[in-house]
Protein backbone atom coordinates (compact mmCIF):
# COMPACT_ATOMS: atom_id res chain seq x y z
CA UNK A 1 0.00 0.00 0.00
CA UNK A 2 1.34 3.44 -0.98
CA UNK A 3 0.31 6.71 0.67
CA UNK A 4 0.30 9.76 -1.62
CA UNK A 5 -0.03 13.43 -0.70
CA UNK A 6 -0.44 16.43 -2.99
CA UNK A 7 -0.35 20.07 -1.99
CA UNK A 8 -2.77 22.72 -3.23
CA UNK A 9 -0.46 24.09 -5.91
CA UNK A 10 0.31 20.65 -7.38
CA UNK A 11 4.02 21.23 -6.84
CA UNK A 12 5.05 18.84 -4.07
CA UNK A 13 4.29 15.14 -4.46
CA UNK A 14 5.20 12.39 -2.01
CA UNK A 15 4.86 8.62 -2.28
CA UNK A 16 5.77 6.65 0.82
CA UNK A 17 5.82 2.87 0.91
CA UNK A 18 4.32 1.28 4.01
CA UNK A 19 6.99 0.60 6.62
CA UNK A 20 7.89 -3.05 7.17
CA UNK A 21 8.89 -4.50 10.53
CA UNK A 22 11.65 -7.10 10.56
CA UNK A 23 12.96 -8.85 13.67
CA UNK A 24 15.93 -11.17 13.27
CA UNK A 25 15.55 -14.55 14.94
CA UNK A 26 17.84 -15.18 17.89
CA UNK A 27 20.01 -18.16 16.91
CA UNK A 28 22.92 -17.78 19.37
CA UNK A 29 22.65 -18.78 23.01
CA UNK A 30 24.28 -16.98 25.92
CA UNK A 31 27.06 -19.53 26.44
CA UNK A 32 28.13 -19.36 22.80
CA UNK A 33 28.33 -15.57 23.01
CA UNK A 34 30.34 -15.83 26.24
CA UNK A 35 32.90 -18.07 24.51
CA UNK A 36 33.49 -15.41 21.85
CA UNK A 37 33.91 -12.72 24.51
CA UNK A 38 36.37 -14.79 26.54
CA UNK A 39 38.40 -15.54 23.42
CA UNK A 40 38.67 -11.93 22.20
CA UNK A 41 38.28 -9.74 25.30
CA UNK A 42 41.98 -8.87 25.80
CA UNK A 43 42.36 -7.22 22.39
CA UNK A 44 39.83 -4.55 23.33
CA UNK A 45 42.17 -3.36 26.09
CA UNK A 46 45.35 -3.47 23.99
CA UNK A 47 47.69 -0.45 24.08
CA UNK A 48 49.28 0.76 20.85
CA UNK A 49 47.31 -1.95 19.09
CA UNK A 50 49.44 -4.88 20.27
CA UNK A 51 50.28 -4.59 23.99
CA UNK A 52 47.52 -6.78 25.40
CA UNK A 53 46.86 -7.35 29.10
CA UNK A 54 46.92 -10.84 30.57
CA UNK A 55 43.74 -12.84 30.10
CA UNK A 56 43.10 -13.05 33.85
CA UNK A 57 43.30 -9.24 34.16
CA UNK A 58 40.07 -8.82 32.17
CA UNK A 59 36.85 -9.81 33.87
CA UNK A 60 33.52 -10.22 32.04
CA UNK A 61 31.06 -8.77 34.55
CA UNK A 62 27.84 -9.37 32.64
CA UNK A 63 26.32 -10.25 29.27
CA UNK A 64 22.87 -8.92 28.40
CA UNK A 65 20.74 -9.37 25.31
CA UNK A 66 19.18 -6.36 23.55
CA UNK A 67 17.19 -5.88 20.35
CA UNK A 68 18.80 -2.97 18.51
CA UNK A 69 16.84 -1.11 15.81
CA UNK A 70 18.04 0.10 12.40
CA UNK A 71 16.35 2.05 9.61
CA UNK A 72 16.83 0.66 6.09
CA UNK A 73 15.37 2.55 3.12
CA UNK A 74 15.68 3.45 -0.55
CA UNK A 75 14.49 6.86 -1.67
CA UNK A 76 14.29 9.07 -4.73
CA UNK A 77 14.14 12.86 -5.07
CA UNK A 78 13.27 14.73 -8.25
CA UNK A 79 13.19 18.50 -8.67
CA UNK A 80 11.95 20.30 -11.79
CA UNK A 81 12.95 23.94 -11.45
CA UNK A 82 14.27 27.12 -13.07
CA UNK A 83 17.61 28.68 -12.23
CA UNK A 84 18.48 32.27 -13.03
CA UNK A 85 21.29 32.80 -15.52
CA UNK A 86 23.23 35.70 -17.00
CA UNK A 87 24.51 35.42 -20.58
CA UNK A 88 27.37 37.68 -21.60
CA UNK A 89 27.54 38.48 -25.33
CA UNK A 90 30.34 40.33 -27.09
CA UNK A 91 29.27 43.22 -29.35
CA UNK A 92 31.00 45.55 -31.78
CA UNK A 93 33.45 48.12 -30.47
CA UNK A 94 31.39 51.00 -31.87
CA UNK A 95 27.95 49.71 -30.75
CA UNK A 96 26.02 52.12 -28.53
CA UNK A 97 22.81 50.11 -28.21
CA UNK A 98 21.65 46.57 -28.92
CA UNK A 99 18.00 45.69 -29.52
CA UNK A 100 17.12 42.04 -28.82
CA UNK A 101 13.85 40.34 -27.83
CA UNK A 102 12.17 43.76 -27.77
CA UNK A 103 14.71 44.98 -25.26
CA UNK A 104 17.17 47.84 -25.76
CA UNK A 105 20.44 47.10 -23.97
CA UNK A 106 23.37 49.41 -23.39
CA UNK A 107 26.76 47.81 -24.12
CA UNK A 108 29.48 48.31 -21.52
CA UNK A 109 33.11 47.51 -20.99
CA UNK A 110 33.59 44.96 -18.18
CA UNK A 111 36.21 45.93 -15.68
CA UNK A 112 39.54 44.22 -16.31
CA UNK A 113 38.55 42.59 -19.64
CA UNK A 114 41.00 43.53 -22.37
CA UNK A 115 41.45 41.78 -25.74
CA UNK A 116 44.91 40.18 -25.46
CA UNK A 117 45.59 40.58 -29.21
CA UNK A 118 44.19 44.05 -29.93
CA UNK A 119 45.19 45.35 -26.49
CA UNK A 120 41.88 47.16 -26.06
CA UNK A 121 38.73 46.72 -24.05
CA UNK A 122 35.80 44.71 -25.40
CA UNK A 123 32.18 45.75 -25.18
CA UNK A 124 29.44 43.32 -24.18
CA UNK A 125 25.82 43.09 -23.14
CA UNK A 126 24.25 40.90 -20.47
CA UNK A 127 21.00 39.01 -21.01
CA UNK A 128 19.19 37.70 -17.97
CA UNK A 129 17.10 34.57 -18.26
CA UNK A 130 16.10 31.29 -16.64
CA UNK A 131 17.06 27.73 -17.52
CA UNK A 132 14.73 24.84 -16.75
CA UNK A 133 16.61 22.04 -15.02
CA UNK A 134 15.75 18.51 -13.88
CA UNK A 135 17.64 17.42 -10.77
CA UNK A 136 17.49 13.78 -9.64
CA UNK A 137 18.96 11.95 -6.66
CA UNK A 138 18.54 8.37 -5.44
CA UNK A 139 20.03 6.93 -2.28
CA UNK A 140 20.12 3.78 -0.20
CA UNK A 141 19.92 4.71 3.47
CA UNK A 142 20.99 2.66 6.49
CA UNK A 143 20.93 4.32 9.92
CA UNK A 144 21.30 3.21 13.51
CA UNK A 145 18.72 4.25 16.08
CA UNK A 146 20.55 7.54 16.73
CA UNK A 147 20.43 8.51 13.05
CA UNK A 148 24.08 7.82 12.23
CA UNK A 149 24.79 6.19 8.88
CA UNK A 150 26.09 2.63 8.95
CA UNK A 151 27.41 0.20 6.38
CA UNK A 152 24.34 -1.95 5.56
CA UNK A 153 26.61 -4.83 4.52
CA UNK A 154 27.64 -5.21 8.18
CA UNK A 155 24.07 -5.70 9.37
CA UNK A 156 23.53 -9.43 10.09
CA UNK A 157 21.64 -11.35 7.45
CA UNK A 158 19.68 -14.24 8.86
CA UNK A 159 16.25 -15.76 9.50
CA UNK A 160 13.52 -13.47 10.77
CA UNK A 161 10.64 -13.91 13.20
CA UNK A 162 7.22 -14.72 11.75
CA UNK A 163 5.56 -12.82 14.60
CA UNK A 164 7.88 -9.82 15.08
CA UNK A 165 5.54 -7.75 17.29
CA UNK A 166 5.10 -10.62 19.73
CA UNK A 167 8.88 -10.90 20.13
CA UNK A 168 9.28 -7.17 20.71
CA UNK A 169 6.53 -7.20 23.34
CA UNK A 170 8.13 -10.19 25.04
CA UNK A 171 11.51 -8.42 25.21
CA UNK A 172 10.10 -4.88 25.57
CA UNK A 173 12.46 -3.89 28.40
CA UNK A 174 15.45 -4.86 26.23
CA UNK A 175 14.18 -3.30 22.99
CA UNK A 176 15.94 -0.16 21.75
CA UNK A 177 13.60 1.70 19.41
CA UNK A 178 14.54 4.35 16.87
CA UNK A 179 15.16 7.80 18.35
CA UNK A 180 13.96 9.44 15.15
CA UNK A 181 11.02 9.84 12.80
CA UNK A 182 11.87 7.55 9.90
CA UNK A 183 10.14 9.41 7.03
CA UNK A 184 11.25 12.86 8.24
CA UNK A 185 14.82 11.62 8.58
CA UNK A 186 14.83 10.10 5.08
CA UNK A 187 13.39 13.33 3.70
CA UNK A 188 16.04 15.44 5.41
CA UNK A 189 18.82 13.26 3.99
CA UNK A 190 17.74 13.13 0.36
CA UNK A 191 15.64 16.26 -0.26
CA UNK A 192 18.48 18.74 -0.60
CA UNK A 193 17.71 21.47 -3.10
CA UNK A 194 20.60 22.81 -5.20
CA UNK A 195 21.78 26.26 -4.12
CA UNK A 196 20.74 27.95 -7.39
CA UNK A 197 17.02 27.05 -7.32
CA UNK A 198 14.65 29.76 -8.55
CA UNK A 199 11.07 28.93 -9.48
CA UNK A 200 10.01 25.36 -8.68
CA UNK A 201 7.78 23.59 -11.20
CA UNK A 202 7.45 20.25 -9.41
CA UNK A 203 9.09 18.48 -6.48
CA UNK A 204 8.81 14.71 -6.07
CA UNK A 205 9.89 12.61 -3.06
CA UNK A 206 9.46 8.83 -3.04
CA UNK A 207 10.42 6.15 -0.55
CA UNK A 208 10.51 2.89 -2.50
CA UNK A 209 11.70 0.63 0.34
CA UNK A 210 11.17 1.29 4.03
CA UNK A 211 11.97 -1.11 6.87
CA UNK A 212 12.83 -1.02 10.54
CA UNK A 213 15.06 -3.95 11.43
CA UNK A 214 15.57 -5.20 14.98
CA UNK A 215 18.55 -7.47 15.46
CA UNK A 216 19.53 -9.28 18.71
CA UNK A 217 22.86 -8.20 20.15
CA UNK A 218 24.62 -9.50 23.24
CA UNK A 219 26.51 -6.76 25.09
CA UNK A 220 29.33 -7.95 27.30
CA UNK A 221 30.55 -5.56 30.02
CA UNK A 222 34.23 -6.21 30.61
CA UNK A 223 36.52 -4.57 33.17
CA UNK A 224 40.30 -4.28 33.36
CA UNK A 225 40.98 -5.28 36.98
CA UNK A 226 44.11 -3.11 37.27
CA UNK A 227 43.09 0.08 35.47
CA UNK A 228 39.34 -0.26 36.16
CA UNK A 229 38.71 0.60 32.49
CA UNK A 230 35.39 -0.75 31.16
CA UNK A 231 34.62 -1.85 27.60
CA UNK A 232 31.30 -2.96 26.09
CA UNK A 233 31.79 -5.79 23.59
CA UNK A 234 28.86 -6.44 21.19
CA UNK A 235 28.19 -9.94 19.84
CA UNK A 236 25.58 -10.63 17.15
CA UNK A 237 22.77 -12.88 18.33
CA UNK A 238 22.40 -14.02 14.72
CA UNK A 239 25.98 -14.80 13.62
CA UNK A 240 27.85 -15.06 16.97
CA UNK A 241 30.45 -12.64 15.63
CA UNK A 242 31.71 -9.30 16.96
CA UNK A 243 29.35 -6.62 15.69
CA UNK A 244 30.35 -2.98 15.41
CA UNK A 245 27.91 -0.72 13.52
Amino acid sequence: MVASTLNEEDIKIEKIQTRHLIVHKLTVNLESAREVVEKDKTKFFAKLGFLKPKHKEIECESILLFYESFLIAKAKYLLDYYEKKKYRIKVGEKATQVEIFNQVLEPFVPSGKVDRFLKRSRKEIVLEGEERVNYEKTKEIALNRKGHEINPAKLPNGPFELEPRRVLIEWRERVRDLDLSSVDTIRDIICERPSNVGRVVKEFFEVTEHSVVYTPIYEARCRHLKTKEIKIIPISGVTNELLFL
